[in-house]
């Protein structure tokens, strides 16, 4: 069902080609085969990467997860909570978990998980191939041409298989998903707009260690020579290794491991410890970047493509991740009939959020690098994550998709009861899906229509019955939702409260969801 339709022996032919098999394409392509969408899935590499450039899962991209169905997968992978142990030189100083771990409540479930970017791309795989989709590797877009219809791709294939060579891709809609180097982008004549922190550059990569503990980060913070950072990567033998390069220095030697020794030596010097062999370096130099549309009519950005910047708080890979998981049911609505203004909601809500980020992250990485050259000890690290940073707080306050008060931000979750069954279950278990929810709270009781949402009525009277009917025995749910009465709560298919009505209006709340891509 998901795969494209190939119509001569050089051209194929799909609904949405997705450029780029990173996480933010890869969640696109999860969200777009588990809604029957055709998709090509492309990425230029010939194999997966192996660099960890992201670790940190916020709460609000595990809720996404939930969603696709790998949450659990990335919590048994993954860690939660890794102390940071502070040292001056080979002296430890202190050891506690320094980095805030956001809210992890009744009703936002998650906590942040570190996990390597490549573990959690090949989880993602795992997932795309559960449902049906598959990446075609070594494939490289070299141009994109479009019309009103659709988009034509020039594609070069370097991998061994029956698409080797040049080919031609005609889908409805095109998604760069490939990167700060984005070809979709120059291709599509969106610009990039910002600004590079010349001061601020780093020697990263993942690294062999012997003579630490791996039950936690090591850190090292100076005002003479910035941070070191060395973080056990959960689920590999690796180490991420993170050092800041003095701002004095004019130019920065090249990463290596003879480099990385020395750093470690100067910087540490903790007998014993040995870097054993790199697996991945880079000299890493941050831009702050926001491309000025998400959008040229048929070709779309998401993730690093549309926005650059600051790693400061781990917010990267989530927006991008949360990119695609706001477009994705939004294409695939479009291409079922739905009005094509609601592509446009697309940058509207996930530019503004990018702005954001780009602002508080640059805010968090000064913050961090002043209180490393002021020596403020333990304060270092406790700015760079908050409540803010978990991602649950997005609004879309001033959407076209935000209808009244109390729209426009995430649902939350909660424990509840199943009428039917007694069993334990829990709100985010009714919204899991492709599917517009409506919770019903209350006694009134909304009939399941075959093209409407799917609704659940939620009470808190213990003796309510019905298939449809989950019971709120501590109030919890009502709690989350500040629901005093009878109240119809309409959720939008990337788990945001598009409506909230008294429970008489549900011809209109029927007509909301209906108009806007159910």
């Amino acid at each position: 069902m998901n795969e494209p339709t190939p119509t001569t022996a050089n051209v194929t032919t799909t609904d949405v080609l997705i450029i780029g098999a990173g996480p933010t394409g890869l969640t696109l392509a999860c969200e777009l085969a588990r809604r029957g969408v055709s998709f090509l899935l492309l990425e230029r590499s010939t194999t997966p990467s192996t660099a960890s450039r992201a670790k940190t899962i916020q709460p609000r991209t595990m809720e996404v997860a939930d969603d696709l169905g790998v949450a659990g997968r990335i919590l048994t992978e993954g860690r939660v909570n890794v102390p940071t142990r502070r040292y001056d030189h080979d002296q430890v100083i202190s050891e506690a978990v320094e980095v805030a771990i956001g809210a992890h409540t009744t009703d936002a479930p998650y906590p942040p998980v570190w996990l390597s970017q490549p573990r959690f791309e090949q989880i993602l795989r795992a997932r795309l191939t559960e449902l049906g989709g598959t990446i075609h590797w070594g494939s490289e877009v070299t141009d994109l041409q479009q019309d009103d219809d659709g988009v034509t791709a020039t594609i070069e294939t370097t991998a061994a298989g029956p698409d080797a060579g040049g080919h031609t891709v005609h889908a409805r809609y095109a998604v760069g998903a490939d990167g700060g180097r984005s070809t979709v982008r120059a291709l599509a004549d969106i610009e990039l707009h910002g600004t590079s922190l010349t001061d601020q550059r780093w020697h990263l990569g993942d690294v062999r260690v012997t003579g630490l503990s791996r039950h936690c980060q090591h850190l090292w913070t100076s005002k003479e020579d910035g941070l070191l950072s060395l973080f056990p990567l959960p689920g590999t033998d690796l180490w991420q290794f993170q050092a800041s390069i003095p701002t004095d220095l004019a130019q920065p030697e090249e990463p290596s491991l003879e480099l990385f020794r020395c750093i470690f030596a100067e910087r540490a010097g903790i007998p014993g410890v040995v870097i054993k062999d790199v697996a991945w370096l880079s000299l890493y130099r941050i831009n702050v970047l926001l491309a000025d549309h998400y959008r040229n009519r048929r070709i779309l950005l998401a993730g690093d493509a549309a926005h650059i910047h600051s790693p400061a708080g781990g917010q990267g890979m989530n927006t991008g991740i949360q990119d695609a998981y706001n477009l994705g049911w939004k294409l695939a609505a479009l291409l079922g009939g739905a009005d094509p203004a609601l592509l446009d909601t697309y940058e509207h809500e996930r530019r503004t959020v990018a702005r954001n980020v780009l602002d508080d992250s640059t805010t968090r990485l000064r913050n961090l690098m002043r209180a490393t050259a002021e020596n403020h000890g333990p304060s270092v690290q406790q700015g760079l994550t908050d409540d803010r940073t978990t991602g649950l707080g997005i609004v879309y306050a001033d959407s076209p998709l935000t209808h009244g008060p109390g729209a426009g931000v995430r649902a939350p979750d909660a424990p509840c009861r199943n009428a039917a069954t007694g069993h334990p279950t829990r709100l985010f278990d009714l919204l899991r899906g492709p599917q517009w929810t409506l919770l019903s709270f209350g006694n009134t009781t909304v009939q399941q229509t075959p093209h409407g949402p799917r609704t659940y009525r939620v009470t808190t009277d213990p003796t309510a019955t019905g298939p449809d009917t989950v019971i709120d025995t501590d109030d919890l749910a009502h709690h989350a939702y500040q629901v005093t009465g009878d109240e119809l709560v309409l959720i939008r298919p990337d788990g945001y409260i598009a409506a909230r009505r008294p429970a008489h209006d549900l011809p209109a709340v029927l007509a909301l969801a209906a108009t806007n891509g159910l």
